[in-house]
């Protein structure tokens, strides 16, 4: 057989077992006991291993199991040298014996002195450094020794293997190799490196775990990813042919570090072990078992099959569609929708104005569109309450000027990254360790926030190695679970991966990590794997409905939950124990398996069938499988199907079905048990129902719009509830299953409601609102709040022309725009009303998503408009996104003053992000198109008048932008097209028009260059009749 090749092949093992047993039978020699100790040896002993160990120097010679004899070999040739700093020192060594451990100190010239203990405890032996005195003459940076074979077979053990991983993304390629010595495998000329590895044969396995770790990986090939961890290699002996693993580099102080900045000694820690599986055979699964009894476990990680349900609410440049309390109304739904099944709330674009906006402000800079800090906490805090971990997407590899942390300390200036709305620039992240910078902003972010914020998702993330390793114990430290863009980054802690799980979303090329052996370590604990073995493991896949990536599908999100996501975490509950080509058993009490042997997908608990090709009843949570609280049932095609009961439920005689709705359980029937078995008839296809032993409490009151002004802003109730409704009006989730408002066409309707008591002060209310199924249709459609003194403020709008192109906005592919009405609350307080009204007409209108927020009004006397960007509840103020790239993430945010490095002259830069004041509205490389443009409700323009439209601007490139004024016919039509000139300073556009009689007249900025990267700065507009 080929001595190497990828991937391993159950039966292969098994084959190499059977020769081996028949070796035996035949009186050949199967495993050999191991000599006694030679001059220079020692033997330390535990109950379960004698050890062979070297006095002159720390080396273990071999391991023999006390009860049967069998052996597994460490490193039989002599070893002298230590590598520190990448240069060879030879020692002087001595060795104090003992029962159970040997104590090694190792004398380098210059009076540097380093402490080595070996012991054996039970079946694990650790090599470990107990002290590193070093001196001036010999600092010790890394620490290195590359004959250090801790573990090896040989050819002559039957069913010797060796199985290596290396973390490798590309699905298409396996991470993993097995290599089979034999006498006339060829010799390695150098050693190949690996994250993981265990080796075996019939009678003994064994595997490694270790703090390697590389002070500068790029230096070292083929080391990155943490793929230098362990070295293997295969090499020619007399009268035998051996594969053996050997550490890697360990950091003890990292380069630039202070003196007195080390890092946790070096250890190693090997396991031997026979029969892990049951099943009378030691293989490379079997120390694969073992290994589990010394790995690194990242923080969190026993709960990550209870993680079901992870999502993502996305803000993005400046428009704050899932404001923070928003998001609690969607985890609620969420909740209810699963009977109260776990969430994983990736919160991106928690910071300034959104996604990757003013990287690395971990704290101090939230988004204030979004709620600030205020509605983050009462949004993790009230959320944890409703089974939803939460993590915050940050970014530790990329810096953008407008950061309170942005210096150019920070980063390197000419080492430029992500371009979007912002250009962004690398950070040097081993100054922003050492310095502990990076550590300080986390730990501020800690203090600032509940601790129901409990994970950190780090974007981008390419280091690996000294600076991946000391963040991670950094993060470790401050209590935060951790996940990443891509399997291969933080591997020690990450527990989810975006790129893994979001199969859609990226190349394949970088899906999840591809390795059957540490899926097979670690499939229990972590969701980074690529997605090849759908019909036995399945894969949690996941949906998003709020807006990353333009999805808005609740519909889709919510079945992606039952038909892929719940299966997959179900088998996620306990480690894999044993792995055949079409069969997979589980440890543990529930007794697991799934097999698709049958060629359909099926999956067994304690004997009975609890999932078959796609339809369940899945106990739940499924550690307590025997005896669970409740039970999942699916059926895609609908129909009935009977099911044996957990025998934990043995003794009942009647079962509750409740369907599943976003509104929560709804009871269906009761279920007669006979025999321990009940059967659900006439499920409706593709609907999620639970059932319970016993009829369950009232599920909890989800207070929608919680902490809000306004209760149930998004309908989420589905009805009116709350509202004195005039006129015919109700709640209908559209295609996508957002809840909206719907005012049909005909006689005038009207609804009104008290808000919750509101402070003296300013604030803005806002709705979205659609007039019409088409954009000629007209009918007048207004928000109006009523204060105690008598005033009330109205704003209303006629037609619905422009479409919203805010691909993060639940709205797009419609035509509903945010309209707003500034108001205030008297200095003696009193109730606010707030009133949705249409008047009669022939189009139908729509509402939704309702928002009062306390806000500072900008306006100025003779103005029918103005805007300075200053104090922008939402959105671009009078603007809303044009057609430019259609329904997509746009290049154009609210940008802030961060001088030097947002203004013009800072490294190259020709023109301010900020014009006047500290905030404006920035454009850097938009798409081809219109930008944005005014609406009827933000800027009136009305028929048959003549205006005076100006503003101030700083313009990168001439022939790139241009202002546009139009009229919509409803389609939209130009009036007038002015390519805007070079401006590098603070210029003023001005202008006057008549609008057109009919039809609703709007200015903007269009797109009309190709330059990918030229900005276009607007401020104080101000638009006027005259």
């Amino acid at each position: 057989m080929n001595a190497e090749h990828h991937g391993p092949k159950r039966r292969t093992v098994v084959a190499a077992t059977a020769l081996a047993g028949a070796g035996a039978a035949l009186g050949l020699p199967s495993t050999a006991r191991a000599a006694g100790p030679t001059a220079g040896e020692t033997v330390v002993r535990s109950a379960a291993l004698d050890v062979r160990v070297a006095t002159a120097f720390p080396r273990i010679v071999s391991y023999t199991d006390r009860a049967g004899g069998a052996v597994l070999h460490g490193q039989e040739d002599t070893v002298t040298d230590v590598l520190i700093d990448g240069t060879p020192h030879t020692p002087r060594v001595t060795a104090r014996p003992g029962p159970d451990r040997v104590a090694y100190t190792l004398a380098f010239e210059g009076g540097t002195r380093i402490g080595v203990e070996i012991r054996v405890r039970d079946r694990r032996v650790d090599w470990r450094v107990t002290r590193i005195d070093d001196t001036p003459a010999l600092r010790v940076g890394t620490l290195q020794i590359p004959g250090l074979a801790l573990l090896s077979v040989r050819s002559d053990q039957p069913g010797a293997q060796l199985l290596a991983a290396r973390i490798q993304l590309d699905k298409a390629k396996s991470g993993d190799t097995l290599v089979t010595p034999t006498a006339d495998t060829a010799p390695d000329a150098q050693p190949t490196g690996c994250a993981y590895a265990v080796l075996a044969h019939h009678g003994l396995g064994g595997a490694i775990e270790t703090n390697t770790v590389y002070d500068k990986p790029d230096s070292a090939a083929g080391t990155t990813w943490e793929n230098g961890r362990l070295w293997r290699q295969t090499l020619q002996r007399d009268g035998y042919t051996k594969t053996q693993l050997t550490p890697g580099q360990w950091t003890h102080r990292a380069a630039t570090s202070p003196t007195g900045a080390t890092e946790p000694l070096p250890y190693a820690t090997v396991i031997v072990t026979g029969d892990r599986g049951g099943d009378g055979i030691v293989d490379w699964q079997d120390a694969a078992i073992a290994f589990r009894d010394i790995m690194v476990n990242p923080l969190g990680a026993d709960e990550q099959h209870l993680r079901v349900v992870p999502h993502i609410p996305f803000n993005f440049a400046s428009q704050a569609t899932n404001p923070f309390l928003t998001t609690l109304d969607n985890v609620k739904r969420i909740a209810l929708a699963t009977d109260g099944l776990r969430q994983y709330t990736l919160l991106k674009g928690y910071q300034s104005e959104g996604h990757d906006s003013a990287h690395p402000d971990y704290a101090g800079n939230h988004n204030k569109r979004a709620g600030g800090l205020t509605d983050l906490n009462s949004l993790v805090r009230e959320g944890r309450k409703w089974n939803s971990d939460f993590a915050v997407h940050v970014n530790a590899t990329e810096s953008y000027p407008v950061a309170h942390a942005f210096s150019e300390t920070l980063v390197d200036k000419t080492n430029r990254q992500w371009d979007w709305l912002d250009q962004s620039y690398r950070i040097d992240q081993r100054r922003d360790l050492v310095s502990g910078d990076i550590i300080q902003r986390f730990a501020d972010l800690r203090r600032e926030t509940d601790p129901a914020l409990n994970a950190v998702y780090l974007d981008v993330f390419r280091e690996s190695g000294w600076t991946s390793d000391r963040l991670q114990r950094a993060l470790r430290d401050q209590g935060w679970i951790v996940a990443s863009e891509w399997g291969h980054g933080l591997e020690r802690s990450s527990l989810w991966s975006h790129w893994a799980n979001e199969t859609d979303y990226g190349p394949d090329t970088s899906r999840g990590i591809n390795s059957q052996l540490i899926r097979f370590i670690r499939h229990h604990q972590k969701d980074v794997f690529a997605n090849k073995w759908p019909t036995l493991l399945g894969h949690a896949h996941m949906g998003n409905f709020e807006g990353w990536t333009g999805k808005t599908d609740w519909k889709a999100f919510y079945d992606l939950i039952w038909t892929e996501s719940l299966p997959a975490k179900y088998l996620q509950a306990h480690p894999v124990q044993r792995w055949t080509d079409h069969e997979i058993t589980f440890a543990g009490p529930t007794r697991t398996s799934v097999s698709d042997a049958s060629g359909t997908r099926r999956i067994t608990t304690d004997d009975r069938l609890v999932y078959d090709g796609g339809t369940y009843l899945l106990p739940w949570e499924p550690r307590e499988a025997t005896d669970p609280a409740k039970l999942y049932h699916y059926n895609p095609a609908g129909g009935s199907s009977s099911w044996r009961l957990p025998r934990g439920w043995s003794g009942l005689r009647t079962a509750y079905l409740y369907r599943l709705t976003d509104q929560g359980r709804v009871y269906v029937r009761d279920l007669p048990v006979r025999a321990g078995t009940l059967t659900i008839q006439d499920a409706a296809p593709g609907q999620p129902y639970v059932v319970h032993r016993r009829r369950p409490r009232a599920q909890s009151d989800p207070a929608w719009g919680q902490f809000t002004p306004v209760p149930d802003p998004g309908f989420n109730s589905g009805t009116l509830r709350g509202w004195q409704v005039t006129g015919a009006a109700r709640v209908t989730a559209n295609a996508l299953g957002d809840y909206e408002l719907v005012l049909p066409a005909g006689a005038a309707a009207t609804l009104t409601r008290r808000l919750a008591r509101l402070a003296p002060g300013t604030y803005s209310a806002s709705v979205q609102v659609e007039v019409g199924e088409s954009a000629g249709e007209r009918r007048r459609a207004t928000l109006e709040l009523r204060t105690a003194d008598g005033v009330t403020a109205t704003n209303w709008t006629d037609a619905s022309t422009a479409g919203n192109h805010v691909a993060a906005d639940r709205k797009h592919g419609t035509r509903f725009q945010r309209m707003s009405v500034p108001f205030s609350v008297p200095s003696a307080g009193g109730p606010v009303t707030l009133t949705l009204r249409a008047d009669a007409g022939t189009a139908r209108v729509r509402f939704d998503n309702l928002r009062v927020v306390a806000a500072t009004p900008t306006a100025k006397p003779g103005t029918i408009a103005y805007e300075d960007f200053q104090n922008v509840p939402c959105g671009w103020g009078v603007f809303v996104k044009g057609d430019a790239g259609g329904a997509t993430d746009p290049r154009t945010h609210i940008a802030q003053r961060h001088a030097q490095f947002t203004q013009r002259g800072w490294n190259g830069k020709a023109i301010d992000d900020v014009v006047d004041g500290t905030e404006s509205l920035k454009s850097r490389g938009e798409n081809d198109g219109l930008v944005y443009r005014t609406v009827d409700h933000t800027v009136r323009f009305l028929p048959g008048r003549r205006y005076r439209v100006s503003f101030r601007y700083e313009n990168e490139k001439a022939g790139q932008y241009a202002w546009v004024t139009a009229v919509d016919e409803p389609g939209p039509r130009e009036l007038t097209r002015v390519v805007l000139p070079a401006a590098t300073q603070p210029a003023r556009f001005s202008y006057e028009f008549t609008t057109p009689a009919t039809g609703t007249a709007w200015v903007g900025l269009r797109k009309v260059g190709d330059d990918g990267a030229a900005e276009f700065v607007l401020d104080t507009f101000e638009a006027a009749e005259i």
